[in-house]
């Protein structure tokens, strides 16, 4: 009898100290898409290796579509609490928690042999052709021109080639 009240005891401290330490386990997901604009639509990125579209916003809703595309831009067009209803670049639409997002941007190009340059303009030296579909870190903008970072190297697309890009990012300027 002893015995069953110590292990109900350490139980409860067991508990105790995980409760008490809740609160912290989100500061682990600081990059996380919460952002203090909530502008929409806006784009971010997918932070985990696959995530799961659900038809409404909530675990009780069934699971509509599974992406896995760590780091690919998503537009958030609708949010319900944790809930965001995100797009990606084929247009495929779900809910998905907002800790399965990051704040990271990131583009896809949308047009096939997309010149990429060395610098912003068309009379820019070409370093490569981007295939449609290729997905890259987005670095900045200038006017009509972002800089992108792929696998394979950096350069300069027309903002007209990707997805991922909003007015404000075309509206940034370089001083």
């Amino acid at each position: 009898m002893k015995r069953h009240k110590f292990s109900c005891v350490l139980n409860f401290l067991l508990l105790f100290f995980v409760a008490c330490h809740l609160p912290f386990i989100p500061a682990a997901h600081a990059e996380d898409e919460q952002s203090e604009s909530h502008q929409i639509p806006r784009f971010v990125t997918i932070r985990a290796k696959e995530i799961n579209l659900r038809t409404g916003p909530g675990e009780r809703y069934p699971i509509d579509w599974v992406i896995r595309a760590k780091g690919w831009p998503v537009q958030i067009i609708a949010e319900f609490d944790n809930w965001r209803r995100v797009k990606d670049f084929q247009g495929t639409v779900g809910w998905v928690h907002r800790v399965m997002l990051s704040k990271k941007r990131a583009v896809v190009t949308i047009q096939d042999k997309a010149v990429l340059r060395r610098a912003p303009g068309n009379d820019a030296v070409a370093r490569a052709k981007v295939a449609a579909g290729v997905h890259g870190e987005l670095k900045k903008c200038e006017k009509s021109w972002c800089e992108v970072n792929f696998d394979g190297g950096q350069g300069w697309l027309a903002a007209s080639a990707l997805w991922g890009v909003d007015a404000g990012d075309l509206k940034m300027e370089k001083n």
